[in-house]
């Protein structure tokens, strides 16, 4: 299992982190999430500076301020331009880009955690099992790129790690702000998908050595 700790400043960016997490794969995960919290580092150090400016910036904090804006600074246009490639995979050409496949993946997470709470504990890829009722959901609602089992397959292993942070994004899509209480219902989410099983079967839905662990650590 991976840890990644989102601050208090970071907290209100998950949706970035959750383009992030979008990549295909564990090391440019890693790197886009260093990329977002580049980011939201220099934003949370100009309003620390603006605010500081209606107070006046005398002080050695506030210098330790402006240098760290300076250090962050220089590595900026790299990693915007990272991440912007980031976002274009995201997005894809006419939709059909990384934030599908996560979509379809997140649905397919919802379905399980659903088995689990009904007591069912369906099996994924069997016969009649959670990618098939997928598949069926994905051909009634006209959703493609998920109405075939080996591609649903291939985007699960992928994005399976990776879910409960967007599965619990969403459970508070109605609130006005994200906050601690979502990084909460992840980890009960990530812990439901990793400590229970499908029935006749000793593997979790999701091994934890896969899976991104997203604590919330109050401090900038």
């Amino acid at each position: 299992m991976y840890k990644v700790a989102i601050n208090g400043a970071e907290v209100h960016y998950l949706e970035l982190f959750r383009i992030a997490v979008s990549e295909s794969d564990h090391e440019k995960r890693m790197r886009s999430i260093h990329n977002v919290r580049h980011e939201v580092k220099m934003e949370w150090l100009k309003l620390q500076i603006s605010d500081k400016e209606t107070t006046g910036m005398s002080g050695s904090s506030n210098v330790e301020l402006l240098r760290d804006m300076a250090e962050l600074a220089m590595d900026a246009p790299e990693m915007i331009r990272e991440f912007t490639q980031t976002v274009g995979r995201y997005e894809g050409a006419n939709g059909r880009g990384n934030e599908r496949k996560l979509n379809v993946a997140e649905h397919i997470g919802k379905q399980v955690l659903l088995s689990i709470r009904e007591g069912t504990f369906h099996g994924v890829q069997s016969d009649f099992g959670i990618l098939e009722q997928v598949r069926h959901d994905a051909k009634d609602l006209g959703i493609t790129g998920a109405r075939d089992v080996d591609t649903l397959r291939e985007i699960w292993k992928t994005y399976r790690g990776v879910v409960h942070l967007g599965i619990a994004m969403d459970e508070f899509k109605n609130a006005p702000d994200w906050g601690p209480d979502v990084l909460i219902n992840a980890e009960m989410i990530r812990r439901t998908l990793s400590q229970n099983c499908p029935r006749s079967h000793k593997s979790p839905y999701v091994d934890p050595k896969c899976q991104i662990y997203f604590p919330y650590n109050p401090i900038v």
